[in-house]
């Protein structure tokens, strides 16, 4: 390589002005690997932030993305109550236009059913109770454990003067 290879060519325009260009070169330009490797490595993304500063907002950006997910549970429990709110009053307003609708009230509702079979087993049991207090054995009983009772409450740290009215 000579003089001229490193000189660009140039061209005269008519106005007396030099128009400089490059000319195609026939052999490929080359680096060496020193500066290659220097070059790549300062290429590389270097942490602009601290360590302990980007665990901080690491932590930051966490908790903030758990709150709003706790939030958004939230929200979709609230939804999900009203829907089936809204679906139980839909069942229940269809249920009781079916039960009107029958004739008579033959074919009723189960809520309707389960109501009146909740009402039946009270009354049944409110009649077993007066039967109970009414029967003399019961009785007997319930005066013997009221008498215990008494007695308990009366004698407290001595409760083996309590043993002869238990036995009778």
């Amino acid at each position: 390589m000579g003089a001229t290879g490193s000189k660009p060519d140039q061209e005269v325009v008519d106005g007396g002005a030099d128009a400089t260009f490059f000319a195609h070169r026939d052999s490929p330009v080359q680096f060496s690997e020193s500066l290659i490797n220097h070059l790549s490595s300062q290429s590389l993304p270097t942490s602009a932030v601290p360590s302990s500063r980007q665990d901080a907002l690491d932590s930051h950006i966490q908790a903030r993305i758990a709150t709003e997910l706790s939030k958004l549970r939230q929200q979709e429990a609230q939804v999900r109550d009203e829907i089936e709110r809204a679906l139980e009053k839909e069942n229940l307003d269809r249920e009781m236009g079916a039960a009107s609708a029958q004739e008579g009230g033959k074919a009723l509702s189960h809520s309707t059913s389960l109501i009146k079979d909740l009402e039946e087993l009270e009354k049944r049991t409110a009649s077993l109770k007066k039967q109970r207090e009414e029967t003399d054995e019961w009785r007997r009983v319930d005066d013997g454990k009221n008498e215990l009772e008494k007695c308990f409450a009366c004698v407290a740290p001595l409760s083996l003067g309590c043993a002869p009215r238990r036995q009778g």
